[in-house]
């Protein structure tokens, strides 16, 4: 009996081995991936929104370029988790609902400040944030060289912000 506990044992220590050596996430990478995968799509859905509800056409524009480069990145961050047999979030979190459906309520006159601030400036502080992280703790290589590759997209989407926020009128 003892000799087959420890046969077992060893068996699932050779699988959970052989499913590092091909390559699986661990947890904290599989943490940032479904982070930056409900971020991405979040992201999206609220660009989405504002290419509909942004009186400006400079940050109408904006939104355009968010929704073109977060897909993107979406799409690489999906090829990444697949090659690693790992299955994206298929809906966003209640929090990240809730927040694209406020800026559905927003009031016109008051969208484009509140789009630049929350999400140009707050949310990719944030996202920046995580990405840095993931850049330099990630244990897998390919999720390193993603975070990497991303950080400055997300640099650039926040600094278009910044950019227009102190355009627009006070």
């Amino acid at each position: 009996m003892k000799t087959r506990r420890i046969a077992i044992a060893v068996t699932l220590a050779m699988a959970s081995g052989l499913a590092l050596a091909k390559g699986a996430f661990n947890q904290t990478d599989k943490r940032f991936v479904t982070e930056a995968a409900n971020i991405g799509v979040y992201e999206t859905q609220v660009a989405q929104v504002a290419e509909k509800r942004a009186q400006s056409p400079e940050v109408k524009a904006y939104a355009g370029m968010l929704l073109r480069e977060h897909e993107k990145s979406n799409d690489a961050l999906k090829k990444l988790a697949a090659s690693k047999s790992m299955t994206l979030p298929r809906e966003l979190p209640h929090e990240f609902r809730g927040r694209v459906q406020g800026f559905e309520r927003e009031d016109v006159g008051s969208f484009d400040r509140e789009f630049l601030q929350k999400l140009g400036l707050d949310d990719h502080d944030k996202s920046i944030e995580l990405f840095e992280r993931a850049a330099d703790r990630a244990t897998s290589v390919e999720l390193k060289n993603f975070a990497k590759a991303q950080l400055p997209v997300l640099r650039k989407h926040r600094e278009r912000a910044q950019d227009l926020m102190e355009k627009l009128p006070k």
